[in-house]
């Protein structure tokens, strides 16, 4: 019996396309399996690269950095991650060929964001009492840049006082010039008296020589007014612009007090007037007294000429000399209608003494007695912050800023700290930026006395109790004459100094370990106006009594980093991490430090059912990291 293949043949082809579709299917679906493996293999990888993080910066800062050298480190360190993933892919059967670092964003890039990130990443998890939210946080920017605005413009205007009072001396000097062209008058006068012709000239050359100080006394007070004029209208135009920074209660007191600056100035400018008119009267008097001195000697050669005859009684001298007195009398020594304004100039100058003090002086005021600055020097070598370009860091929100100046006070010491290192002052150094110890305190300690000076101020324009009583040492200092405003001027004046009064005692308690007062209160309020004049007078600064609900030394330098430049703040806490970092570790950098990354790598596969004469194929395939 003779068979037929045909269906044996039609059978294999079917089996034929049967297994090529399958084989093609399966071929397929490996491939997708592949580029999954890939993709979780790289990823894997990543997270296994960036699990070496720096544990020192870690254990020290709870921070993770990555320390790469350079991009083909990483590069390398990411293929040798791969290579137990390449061992193990079965039958996806893939080697990992080449790797690219697409993107590395280092520590210091984009002006310290990526720093900011890991900090504010860090600090969700913290645990903080009474911390404030963004409502609060305004306002505590607004209550910062109100004190700083008034501590601005007290500053301005307290220097006006001081050209008010130089004004005053000036007047003085012209009134005591005067004063005395009066008394040589009246003593030349008191000599043709005498009928004494060689002494009426003496004291009226004295009167000449008294006079030709009145131009140069008279310029001088005219300089000093033109420019108290001028530096007043800076200081009204800071003023204006200011506006919106200040609270409405405030500017309205501020402005009530400022008031008689304008006021005196006007004023001064009817006496200026006068004043300016007296070179020449004194021309005139000049004139008077030549033609008295001429006389003075055509009477006494009268006299020494006159004919000795017994008969006649000689000549009649009273009316001779009384022809010179005549022409004496003449002379109108000017009287100026205004008296100078400083009746008590010690007092005043005792005032001014407490600004000198706190120029020249300030750590040896406020440091508590037998305390040793460190002496701790910053070696700038390699700092972050000297490569820092600015312009280019992105600003957060005012709870981001909280946050970041809490995390600086719970890992970095200052003044107050008992941690023991060579360079102690860390936080003052965030604010100040100096390569010192001591210069960075010194800032520090100066930026809160500013601070202070500026909520004392606000709470002494606020307290009417406190206004008067400048106003009366002012009453005591210019007295009832001289012009009014000046007592106005004088005593917004003697705010300004109480406040920077306060302001050290505030200081001083703070780097003793107490608090002082954030919104002073008469009951938190340490220093009376008699202590003022000691502390002007001895230069030593009163005891404060401390508030335990107000602010410590701690949280002032927070207030500081709050209204700092939040680039620069980060780049001096990378230079704190690099430089107790390196001293364990002499090659750290906070530069090197990667904070994300992204790797391209590429694989090359093997085909499993297909493949012909090349059997092989690339993969790409990428992966990005981040702390």
């Amino acid at each position: 019996m003779k068979r037929s293949g045909q269906i044996t043949v039609f059978f294999s082809l079917v089996l034929m396309c049967i297994f090529s579709l399958m084989c093609g299917l399966l071929e397929s679906a490996r491939t997708a399996g592949s580029r999954y493996y890939l993709k979780m293999a790289a990823d894997s990888a990543m997270d296994s690269l960036f699990s070496q993080y720096h544990k020192e910066v870690w254990n020290q800062y709870r921070l993770f950095l990555l320390e790469g050298k350079d991009e083909a480190e990483l590069e390398e360190a990411w293929k040798d991650f791969m290579e137990p993933y390449m061992e193990s892919s079965g039958w996806y059967s893939m080697e990992i060929e080449h790797a690219e670092a697409l993107q590395v964003y280092r520590m210091t890039d984009q002006g310290g964001k990526y720093l900011k990130q890991d900090i504010l990443d860090y600090m969700k998890y913290g645990i903080f009492e009474n911390l404030t939210d963004e409502t609060g946080a305004e306002n505590l920017l607004t209550q910062l840049k109100e004190a700083g605005t008034i501590k601005h413009l007290s500053g301005a205007y307290s220097g006006h006082t001081k050209e008010a009072v130089r004004l005053e001396r000036a007047f003085q000097d012209i009134s005591d010039s005067l004063r005395k062209q009066k008394e040589l008058w009246q003593a030349a006068g008191s000599e043709l008296g005498s009928y004494d012709g060689p002494g009426f000239r003496r004291k009226a050359a004295e009167l000449e020589q008294e006079m030709k100080r009145m131009p140069p006394l008279v310029r001088a007070y005219g300089k000093i007014a033109d420019q108290l004029k001028e530096k007043w209208k800076e200081s009204e135009a800071a003023m204006s612009q200011a506006r919106e920074e200040l609270s409405q209660e405030v500017r309205d007191t501020l402005r009530e007090e400022t008031a008689c600056y304008e006021s005196y100035i006007n004023e001064d400018g009817e006496r200026r007037r006068e004043i300016e008119a007296l070179p020449e009267k004194m021309t005139q008097i000049k004139e008077i007294i030549e033609r008295a001195k001429e006389r003075s000697v055509e009477v006494e050669e009268i006299i020494s000429e006159w004919d000795d005859d017994e008969e006649d009684e000689g000549p009649d001298e009273d009316e001779l000399w009384g022809s010179v007195e005549e022409i004496w009398q003449k002379i109108p020594i000017p009287v100026l209608p205004y008296s100078n304004g400083v009746k008590d100039p010690e007092k005043q100058k005792i005032l001014e003494q407490v600004e000198g003090f706190v120029q020249s002086g300030l750590m040896k005021l406020v440091l508590p007695e037998g305390t040793e600055i460190s002496k701790g020097i910053l070696d700038f070598t390699d700092f972050p912050s000297a490569s820092r370009q600015g312009g280019q860091a992105e600003t957060g929100g005012l709870v981001e800023r909280i946050l970041f100046q809490e995390y600086c006070g719970s890992f970095l010491t200052d003044f107050l700290s008992e941690e023991d290192k060579a360079v102690q002052y860390e936080l003052e150094y965030l604010i100040a930026g100096k390569n010192t110890d001591e210069e960075n305190l010194k800032k520090a300690v100066g930026d809160i006395l500013m601070i202070r000076e500026g909520m004392n101020l606000i709470h002494i324009l606020s307290d009417r109790q406190k206004r008067d009583e400048a106003k009366a040492l002012a009453n005591v200092i210019t007295g009832s004459a001289g012009l009014l405003p000046l007592a106005g001027v004088v005593a917004f004046f003697i705010m300004s100094v109480w406040a920077l009064g306060e302001a050290v005692i505030d200081v001083k308690m703070l780097l003793e370990g107490k608090k002082a007062a954030f919104i002073k209160t008469k009951e938190t309020w340490n220093l009376s106006l008699t202590g003022l004049l000691e502390l002007g007078s001895t230069g030593s600064c009163p005891e404060g009594g401390g508030d335990e609900k107000g602010m410590g030394y701690e949280g002032y330098l927070k207030l500081l980093l709050f209204i700092g430049n939040e680039e620069i703040n980060r780049y001096r806490l990378m230079d704190v991490i690099q430089m107790n970092i390196c001293r364990k570790q002499q090659d750290f950098r906070m530069a090197h430090c990667v904070y994300q990354a992204e790797i391209k790598g590429t694989a090359n596969a093997r085909h499993m059912f297909f493949g012909g004469r090349n059997p092989y194929y690339r993969m790409g395939v990428r992966t990005e990291k981040a702390y």
